[in-house]
């Protein structure tokens, strides 16, 4: 399309806009109140009260989460919880899931905390708030053996302190002393391996 023919286009337009609001009839209509206003007529309705979640949709939030990762029955029960279904169902949803064994929290807690040992090197209180973060109860790991605790400890602090090699001994041996007792770590446990892992001799840079 030529200008001229544009500019005319546009000029006609406006005239016919011209007259509808110059009509009397035109502006009493509905239809000319909600375009002179500027609302939108593909505005979107209003949304009602979205329909309650049932016990099988509830159950599919939940097993795809697990699907994720393995979560306790308190992980589960918040995950519903932020899906908005209703305190019933999801008390429902989560016992299925318990005598389906799909969730087992007692298993759940010792396979974490054999983790955490490994891999984290974890002392046995820091594995206890971890597990407590997760919504798992501590108090079903078996007794806490003090020797592979110790042994754990001397190991992580080993590590760390190849790590400190540029620090003089003083703060060396402040801020492992609280790395270690972050991880959870007694105060014995954490002398133990202070001396267990202090360099012998003159340190040269």
């Amino acid at each position: 399309m030529s200008d001229p023919d544009r500019l005319a286009g546009v000029t006609e337009l406006s005239a016919w806009i011209a007259s509808r609001e110059d009509d009397p009839a035109e502006r009493r209509s509905p239809a000319f109140a909600a375009w002179h206003d500027g609302d939108d007529d593909d505005e979107a309705p209003e949304l009602g009260v979205p329909e309650p979640v049932d016990e099988e949709a509830a159950r599919g939030i939940a097993l795809r989460a697990l699907g994720r990762k393995a979560a306790s029955r308190q992980e589960l029960d918040r995950t519903l919880e932020r899906r908005d279904v209703e305190p019933d169902v999801r008390e429902a949803v989560l016992d299925r899931l318990e005598r389906d064994g799909l969730v087992d929290d007692a298993q759940l807690a010792r396979d974490l905390a054999e983790r955490l040992r490994e891999r984290k090197h974890l002392g046995e209180r820091g594995i206890a708030a971890e597990l407590r973060k997760r919504g798992l109860d501590p108090e079903v790991l078996e007794a806490s053996d003090d020797d592979a605790e110790l042994r754990r400890a001397i190991e992580a602090a080993a590590e760390r302190r190849r790590r400190m090699g540029s620090l003089d001994d003083d703060t060396a041996e402040r801020r492992l002393a609280g790395w270690l007792q972050r991880r959870g770590f007694g105060g014995s446990t954490v002398r133990i391996a202070l001396e267990r892992t202090r360099p012998r001799g003159p340190r040269f840079r």
